[in-house]
C-alpha cells in the first residue's frame, strides 16, 4: 500500500485512449450553433444578423478559467510523459489529493482532501473524497463532485452533482441530482448517464437561459442527447417562467435543424400588440406536424400549419395551409401548398447549389390562382478581397399563375460584400437583380416593387448589450431611395428587444424574443 500526501500520482490502469492532444495550441474548435435573431429586412441588414449570431456563438464557447486550466494541465501531462503513448494501452490519469492511498497489487485507491482527478483526454473530477480501482478503471465519488469534460469529438460538460460513478476505460458513468451545462444547454436532472456516443438525462430540464430561475425552459421525463447528431426527448413540456406553454409526448431535434422557438411578443402600427408562437408535434422521426399562431390586438387570428418531412439526402418537403406574412407585413392565404427544398455542396469545390419547387392554391385581395414556382441557385463560399468578404450567387426562377396564365422567368444575381472594421463597427454593400417584382406578378408577397436593388448599411455596438443598425435600399435603375430601416437591439436578461423603424412607411415594430434555443 502506497500513501502520498499532496502529491500527483500518474497511473496507467487499463483506460482506452480516445484522442490525443495533437498540437501545442490550446483552444478547441468552436462548435456551431444556430443563428436565430432576424432583422426582417428589405435592406440586407439581415447579413449583420449572421455577424452578431456568430459572435454570440463565440461568447457561448469561451472557456471559463476551470476549462482553461484543464486544457493546460492535460497538455503539460502529455509533455511530461516519460515514454511515448501507446494507443493500445491505458491513457494516463493524474490523481491529486491531500492523502492518497493506493494498493499496487489490487489497484484499489482512496484519496481525500482537495481531490483532483485528471485524464489526458481532458476529463476532470474535483471533490473532497473518492475511491475506486484503477485496474478495473472505476472511480466512485460518494458525495458532491464537480466534473469537466473537453474530450475531442464529445460534448462539453460542466456539471455539479452527487453519487458519481465513472469508468475511465468504457467512458461511461452516472451522476445524481446534477446541474450545469452540456454544450450550449443549461441542464438540471435527477440522474445523468454518460456514454461515449450519448448523454441521457432523467427528470430533466434544459434551457439557454443562464439565470437561476430561467425565463423559459424545456422539461422532459427523459432526454437522449447525441452530440452533433440529434436530441430525442420524451414527455416534453415548454415553460415560460412557471407557466406551461405546451406539451408533446416525444420530440426529435436533428442537429442543424431549426430549433424550438418560444413565443415572441411584438407591437407594430398595423397590428398593435401581438403574440406569435410555433408548435410542433412529432409523428415519426422524420415527420412533424406544426402550427404557427399569430394573435394580435387589431387583426383576427392568423394561423398556418401542416406537415414537415425531412428526408435523408432528398431535401425537405412541407405541406402547408393558412395565412403567411412577409417582411413588409403583407399577408397571403395558401390553401394548401406543397414546397420542396434541397441544397448541397458540389464535391470538394467551393461551390454549392440549392433547388426549390412550390405548387399550390394562393389567394390575396380576391385573386385566386394555382401558383407554381421553380428555383435553382448556384453559390460559392465567401471570397476574401482584402478586408472584405464577398458573397456572390446566381439563380434562375420560373413563376406560373393560372389567374392570368402568366409566366415570369429569368436569371437573378446577388452579391453582398461585408467588412468588419472591429468588434463595434461592421458595414455592408449589396446588389440584387430579379425578374420577378410586385409590378409583374399576380401576388404582392415577398417581392420588391423593382427588379434592380442596391443596398448599403452599417452596424455599431455602443455597449455589450446595445447595437444600432441602419440600412438603405435604392432602385438601381433610377437611383431612388426606396427604403431606410433603423434598428436598435437591446439584450434584456435572456431575451432580445428589437426596435425597427421604417422611415418611408413611418412604421415602427417592437419585438421581444427569447435567446435562440
Amino acid at each position: 500500500m502506497l500513501k502520498n500526501t499532496r502529491k500527483i500520482c500518474s497511473i496507467v490502469a487499463g483506460l482506452s485512449l480516445v484522442s490525443l492532444w495533437g498540437t501545442s495550441d490550446l483552444p478547441l474548435p468552436i462548435p456551431t450553433a444556430e443563428a436565430v435573431y432576424n432583422s426582417e429586412s428589405d435592406t440586407d441588414a439581415d447579413i449583420l444578423d449572421y455577424v452578431e449570431n456568430r459572435r454570440r456563438v463565440e461568447r457561448e464557447n469561451r472557456l471559463n478559467e476551470d476549462q482553461k486550466k484543464l486544457l493546460k494541465d492535460a497538455y503539460e501531462m502529455k509533455e511530461h510523459l516519460r515514454e511515448p503513448l501507446d494507443p493500445t494501452k491505458n491513457v494516463p490519469v493524474a490523481v491529486e489529493g491531500d492523502e492518497l492511498f493506493y494498493d499496487e497489487n489490487t489497484g484499489d485507491f482512496q484519496v481525500k482532501g482537495n481531490v483532483v482527478m485528471t485524464s489526458l483526454d481532458k476529463r476532470r473530477f474535483i471533490t473532497e473524497e473518492a475511491n475506486g480501482n484503477l485496474q478495473k478503471q472505476d472511480v466512485d465519488v460518494p458525495d458532491k463532485a464537480y466534473m469537466l469534460q473537453l474530450t475531442d469529438a464529445q460534448a462539453r460538460i460542466i456539471l455539479n452533482g452527487y453519487k458519481t460513478q465513472y469508468n475511465w476505460g468504457k467512458e461511461e458513468g452516472k451522476m445524481e441530482n446534477a446541474q450545469g451545462k452540456i454544450d450550449h444547454q443549461f441542464v438540471k436532472a435527477k440522474r445523468i448517464e454518460m456514454y461515449p456516443d450519448k448523454i441521457v438525462l432523467f427528470d430533466a430540464s434544459a434551457t439557454k437561459c443562464s439565470a437561476k430561475n430561467p425565463d423559459y425552459k424545456m422539461t422532459a421525463k427523459k432526454i437522449e442527447y447525441y452530440p452533433g447528431i440529434q436530441t430525442i426527448s420524451y414527455g416534453v413540456s415548454y415553460w415560460l417562467g412557471s407557466i406551461p406553454v405546451y406539451s408533446v409526448p416525444k420530440q426529435v431535434s436533428k442537429e442543424g435543424e431549426k430549433g424550438i422557438y418560444m413565443p415572441k411578443a411584438s407591437y407594430d402600427n398595423d397590428n398593435g400588440f401581438g403574440i406569435k408562437d410555433t408548435l410542433y408535434y412529432p409523428i415519426t422521426d422524420n415527420v412533424r406536424a406544426y402550427g404557427d399562431f399569430f394573435i394580435s390586438q387589431r387583426s383576427k387570428v392568423k394561423t398556418h400549419g401542416g406537415f414537415l418531412y425531412n428526408t435523408k439526402g432528398f431535401g425537405n418537403f412541407a405541406l402547408r395551409t393558412g395565412f403567411f406574412e412577409d417582411s413588409d407585413g403583407k399577408w397571403i392565404h395558401k390553401a394548401p401548398t406543397l414546397r420542396w427544398d434541397y441544397g448541397a455542396k458540389i464535391g470538394k469545390t467551393p461551390f454549392n447549389y440549392s433547388l426549390a419547387y412550390e405548387h399550390g392554391a394562393w389567394e390575396q385581395d380576391g385573386r385566386h390562382s394555382i401558383h407554381t414556382y421553380y428555383y435553382a441557385k448556384l453559390g460559392i463560399d465567401p471570397i476574401r478581397l482584402g478586408t472584405w468578404y464577398v458573397y456572390p450567387s446566381i439563380n434562375y426562377s420560373i413563376t406560373d399563375e393560372t389567374y392570368d396564365h402568366s409566366r415570369v422567368s429569368g436569371m437573378g444575381y446577388d452579391v453582398t460584400a461585408l467588412k468588419e472594421f472591429d468588434d463595434r463597427w461592421t458595414t455592408y454593400l449589396g446588389y440584387h437583380f430579379s425578374k420577378s417584382n410586385s409590378q409583374n406578378s399576380v401576388f404582392d408577397f415577398d417581392l420588391d416593387s423593382y427588379s434592380e436593388k442596391v443596398t448599403a448599411g452599417f452596424s455599431y455596438s455602443f455597449s455589450p448589450k446595445d447595437r444600432v443598425v441602419i440600412g438603405w435600399a435604392f432602385d438601381g435603375e433610377t437611383n431612388k431611395l426606396m427604403d431606410t430601416d433603423y434598428y436598435w437591439y437591446h439584450n434584456v436578461h435572456c431575451a432580445e428587444l428589437i426596435v425597427r423603424y421604417r422611415e418611408k412607411r413611418d412604421q415602427i415594430k417592437v419585438t421581444a424574443q427569447f435567446s435562440p434555443w
